[in-house]
């Protein structure tokens, strides 16, 4: 499936696009290039956040989300023969 998008690019931009066979080819490529670049750095971001987030649990918070995942686990687990 396509999406038909009309932009606003700098000049020097646009005649580099204008100068190419097919412009959305360009920057379709373009683009796809700095996808995984920006998911990778969301990726860090929110892993980051995480390890944060562990390191300012008191041990009493932990020991209880421990426990909490152990419990899921085991309702989960119910009758499963592994």
């Amino acid at each position: 499936m396509t999406v038909k998008l009309s932009i606003s690019v700098p000049d020097d931009v646009a005649a580099y696009l204008q100068s190419r066979g097919n412009a959305s080819a360009a920057v379709t490529e373009a683009v796809r290039r700095v996808l995984p670049d920006a998911r990778r750095a969301r990726q860090r971001a929110a892993a980051h956040a995480f390890g944060e987030f562990l390191r300012s649990r008191t041990p009493e918070q932990a020991d209880a989300a421990r426990d909490l995942i152990e419990s899921s686990n085991d309702i989960a687990l119910r009758d499963a023969e592994w």
